[in-house]
């Protein structure tokens, strides 16, 4: 029984640090396509990281957002909800969609030079503490137009797709 128990929870953090990996680098890519600079985001890496994966492996992440612009009116929201599975034997298998990613990177609009961003949380439920992370409200993205991406990674135990709202200005 330990090792069934053991061999959970260690999938459970593989599919956190792979899901975690899919969408650090996707939002990597996404600002170097919008022009923005990866300075914030490069500064604040491993605190990201650390929260991300943690809240994955627990199962209390909801999503994870990179707002670009004022938080009152941003020009782009890109919203990564995840879903989580009860796994059970089979195989265990991790998949980034690359192709999809180069897909929506065509789609984007531009932001103007040098907007701010954001990377900001929602959860499930009771979610543990990690140091670096502050509460906030997320944008309000009513009003700005919707465009599903598609899945962007997914493992045994959770998936993450992709969403993103535009002003079109």
């Amino acid at each position: 029984m330990s090792a069934a128990v053991g061999t959970h929870a260690a999938t459970h953090v593989r599919t956190a640090v792979h899901l975690t990996d899919a969408i650090m680098g996707t939002f990597e890519h996404i600002l170097a396509h919008l022009g923005l600079s990866s300075q914030y985001l490069d500064r604040h890496w491993a605190v990201i990281e650390s929260g991300l994966t943690t809240w994955i492996a627990e199962g209390s992440l909801a999503d994870v957002r990179l707002e670009c612009g004022a938080p009152s009116d941003p020009d782009a929201v890109f919203k990564v909800p995840l879903s989580y599975k009860v796994s059970g034997a089979g195989d265990i298998t991790f998949v980034t969609s690359q192709a999809r990613l180069t897909r929506a990177l065509a789609k984007l609009e531009s932001v103007p030079s040098g907007a701010s961003y954001r990377v900001i949380v929602t959860y499930r439920g009771s979610h543990s503490t990690v140091a670096g992370w502050s509460s906030t409200t997320a944008a309000d993205t009513s009003g700005m137009g919707s465009y599903a991406l598609g899945g962007l990674a997914s493992g045994p135990d959770a998936g993450a797709s992709m969403t993103y709202f535009s002003r079109g200005r």
